[in-house]
């Protein structure tokens, strides 16, 4: 069976919390994690007409303009969060696509989606904020650590894309590296440098992703937007 959209959302930027508490559960914050699932959606170059982004450092823009998560991966995260299930969206993810994942999405690959063309960018690079909106601090940590991250679209032809659609790939990158590679590679660069020179080699991917890939063989890279144990002080 062809890959297709399971579920389409999008997100307001919504504040939560209280600006005088400094506990992680309890600390003010904004985020547009909590998404609702619409039939369709317009895509421009910078992602659905009606979603919304809280940190633009760090999410969206043209390079991170959608973000992708595989159904194949709501089973392990509803044991996680020790749930019966997790409604579409629950990992901030606009599109939920059933017959991909991390293991078979290609840094690189072209994925045409009814009228709309999308290129893979990079992995998602998940924040703290998933763990505060599902109300476990090691949360983030475990979407790290399992390279399950799911991964953003760089918009190349906009259009609609519809729930159903069926998903069309691409393949033809010199470098084959998977989000799952790429995301093991980042993880252990030291055990995984050949595929971290690989993925810099990719010139479809975007700057700022090459960017974190090179600070991350130099040792530079700074982790902490997955840290939450320290946000409790």
């Amino acid at each position: 069976m062809e890959p297709y959209i399971k579920s389409i959302q999008i997100g307001k930027v919504e504040s939560f919390g209280d600006s005088s508490k400094t506990n992680f559960f309890l600390k003010y914050y904004k985020t547009a994690s909590f998404k609702k699932v619409v039939p369709f959606g317009w895509v421009t170059h910078t992602g659905f007409i009606g979603d919304e982004v809280a940190d633009k450092d760090s999410h969206g823009g043209e390079e991170k303009a959608i973000f992708a998560n595989s159904n194949e991966n709501y089973p392990k995260w509803s044991s996680f969060l020790g749930v019966e299930t997790l409604p579409f969206g629950a990992l901030a993810e606009n599109l939920t696509i059933s017959g991909l994942d991390e293991t078979t999405v290609l840094l690189g690959d072209i994925h045409i989606i009814g009228g709309v063309t999308l290129q893979v960018s990079q992995p998602r690079k998940p924040c703290w904020k998933i763990a505060r909106t599902h109300n476990n601090e090691d949360f983030t940590k475990e979407i790290y650590e399992s390279g399950l991250t799911g991964w953003y679209y760089h918009v190349l032809k906009t259009g609609i894309i519809k729930q159903g659609d069926t998903i069309e790939i691409i393949s033809n990158q010199m470098i084959k590296i998977s989000i799952k590679e790429a995301n093991q590679a980042f993880r252990e660069p030291k055990k995984y440098q050949t595929t971290l020179l690989k993925i810099l080699e990719i010139p479809s991917l975007s700057k700022k992703y090459k960017e974190s890939i090179a600070k991350k063989l130099e040792g530079s890279f700074n982790l902490s937007y997955i840290e939450t144990k320290d946000k409790n002080q």
